[in-house]
């Protein structure tokens, strides 16, 4: 008799094992975690963009300078010692 066998099933799945050089198995990798991987890039890049487009227009200044006045330092600024003026920063944290 003739009889067809099934193929077997290669939707199974895929793990990595990395071994040390003592045979010893250090970590595996699997689907879930290139997923979760995937996901927290993805999440950390939505969040620093939204992060920055809200402190743009949080610090915009094209619309709103009627409140501005003379910044020019006045003599109870300046006769401060150990007083520095530091520039402005362009990004929160004094991180440029």
């Amino acid at each position: 008799m003739n009889e067809t066998k099934a193929k077997p099933s290669t939707g199974e799945g895929w793990a990595v094992h990395v071994y040390d050089s003592d045979r010893h198995l250090r970590f595996t990798l699997e689907p879930s975690h290139i997923w979760a991987f995937g996901w927290g890039i993805g999440v950390g890049l939505l969040v620093a963009i939204i992060w920055s487009a809200l402190y743009s227009a949080s610090h915009s200044f094209s619309s709103d300078n009627k409140h501005l006045t003379d910044l020019s330092p006045t003599p109870e600024t300046t006769s401060r010692e150990g007083f520095r003026a530091e520039p402005a920063s362009s990004f929160p944290f004094g991180i440029d």
